[in-house]
């Protein structure tokens, strides 16, 4: 562990191996199968936003009523931006346990609408769970945001560029604010202009491929779109004001390369933001030895840190 603080044709090939980074994008990446049972009572299906397939969250809640309002942690789900579901892993719901409310959403896939149409949709449910705090006794001023891979890499985008895409107009809480006050991001893209330079050898994820997933989410390969690809990246926006971080990767990871997640850490901790990298020797992305290398104690304890600064770390 290193842990620092602060024969097939062409086409055929690349279709089957689309097929088969949507199943490891999809992959439970905190460390749990999403059947985990349930605990606490849950609010289902809640629409967030217009576009009634998309736009819902789940929202778990403990199963006693706290005395006071609950601090929020919003898990995204990965899936390659194209594909995936909100349930939330036994991991992010064991925040409940703890006295959290998790607020499992999905969003619109790059198949519905090319970036920043995701992005648009986390910070819509941000707003959108601050308007009705009240209704579900949630804290307004204590949400964080956990996700992994394609939802760690909106998770990134909620930390550290929560005014740089306004609200759209249709959005009857575009007047409350977007930001989040912690991130925890597992194997996230976060410079989508480098994606392929910094692979590692037999990549299973080229960037730069007409049908590849980063392509679909930016409209056009990222070589050819540099100015979206810069804009769809989380490093872009590193800057004082960017919320504490806790980033997880394999350093075997051949679909997101490790280097994503270190030059993040590193553009953090040069801009004074408190970050820890956490990578899993040996793990390739969310297969099994990065999901029992997750370091969930300490991810709990550094949303204790940051949205609970009056509890003892547990």
């Amino acid at each position: 562990m290193i842990t620092s603080r602060s024969g097939m044709r062409p086409r055929l090939a690349r279709t089957c191996a689309v097929v088969l980074l949507a199943a490891a994008f999809s992959l439970p990446v905190n460390g749990a199968e999403s059947s985990a049972p349930e605990s606490g009572r849950v609010h289902r299906n809640l629409a967030y936003g217009p576009h009634p397939e998309r736009n819902l969250l789940d929202l778990h809640l403990p199963a006693e009523t706290p005395p006071g309002p609950l601090p929020v942690v919003v898990w995204i789900h990965s899936g390659g931006w194209y594909t995936g579901g909100k349930g939330a892993g036994g991991a992010a719901r064991a925040l409940v346990a703890r006295g959290y409310a998790v607020a499992a959403i999905t969003y619109r896939f790059s198949q519905d609408a090319i970036f920043p149409a995701q992005i648009e949709d986390c910070q819509r449910a941000i707003r959108w769970l601050r308007a009705h705090s009240r209704e579900y006794g949630l804290d307004p001023a204590r949400m964080g945001a956990w996700g992994g891979s394609a939802g760690g890499h909106l998770a990134a985008l909620l930390g550290t560029a929560p005014e740089a895409f306004p609200a759209p107009a249709d959005d009857p809480h575009r007047d409350l604010p977007a930001h989040v006050s912690a991130v925890c991001a597992q194997n996230p893209p976060t410079d989508l202009t480098r994606w392929d330079a910094q692979a590692l050898p037999n990549a299973s994820v080229v960037a730069n491929q007409p049908d590849s997933m980063v392509a679909r989410l930016l409209g056009g390969m990222p070589d050819r779109e540099p100015a979206r690809a810069r804009r769809a990246s989380p490093l872009t926006y590193v800057s004082a004001r960017a919320a504490p971080f806790f980033i997880v990767h394999g350093d075997r990871d051949r679909a997101v390369p490790p280097q994503q997640s270190i030059s993040l850490h590193e553009a953090l901790r040069a801009a004074g933001v408190e970050s820890t990298l956490h990578l899993i020797p040996g793990a390739d992305h969310a297969n099994a030895a990065f999901a029992q290398g997750v370091p969930h104690a300490a991810i709990a304890a550094f949303f204790d840190r940051h949205l609970r600064p009056s509890a003892a770390s547990r």
